[in-house]
C-alpha cells in the first residue's frame, strides 16, 4: 500500500520502514528529517532535533538535478533588476533539460509585481524596486507553494 508520507528509521545498516508517494519522515540518531524528490531537486531537511540511541544519524542534502545554478543567471537578473530599479520586478531560472533565464510577461510598479509562474522553476527572484528589502506576507505566501498569481 502507498501511503502519501512515509515514515522511516535510519538504522546503522541502513532505513526500513514504508517510503511514501510524496514525502518521507526519517528518523536518526540526531533527529527527524522530512525527505522530498522532484524531478529538479532531492532534499532532505532536519524538522526536530532530538538524541536517538540505536540508530544512525541523518545527513541533510540537498541536490538540484543539474547541478549548481551557474553565476551567470544571477548576473542576467541583476542586470534585468537595474534596467528598471524604481519597478518590483521577477525572474526565474527553470529547469528543463538544463537551466533556462525566464522572464514572464508582467505587471510591474513600485511596490508589487504581477507575473505568470512558469513551469519547472527551480529558482526565483524578485526586486523590490526602490523598497528596503524586506520579506512581505506576499513574499512569506510564495514560499508556501500556493503561487497563483
Amino acid at each position: 500500500m502507498n501511503r502519501p508520507v512515509g515514515y522511516l528509521l535510519n538504522h546503522p545498516e541502513g532505513l526500513s520502514g514504508e517510503s511514501g508517494l510524496y514525502y518521507n519522515y526519517i528518523l536518526g540518531s540526531n533527529g527527524i528529517f522530512i525527505e522530498a524528490e522532484s524531478s529538479l531537486v532531492t532534499a532532505r531537511i532536519p524538522v526536530a532535533d532530538c538524541e536517538v540511541r540505536g540508530l544512525a544519524p541523518v545527513e541533510t542534502k540537498i541536490t538540484l538535478t543539474y547541478g549548481s545554478i551557474p553565476q551567470r543567471f544571477f548576473d542576467l537578473a541583476l542586470d534585468a533588476f537595474l534596467s528598471e530599479p524604481d519597478k518590483e520586478q521577477y525572474v526565474a531560472v527553470i529547469g528543463s533539460n538544463g537551466y533556462h533565464f525566464y522572464v514572464p510577461v508582467q505587471e510591474k510598479n513600485c511596490n508589487s509585481v504581477v507575473y505568470e509562474v512558469g513551469e519547472a522553476v527551480v529558482l526565483d527572484l524578485h526586486s523590490h524596486g526602490q523598497m528596503r528589502a524586506s520579506f512581505s506576507g506576499q513574499d512569506d505566501k510564495d514560499e508556501t507553494g500556493s503561487k497563483g498569481r
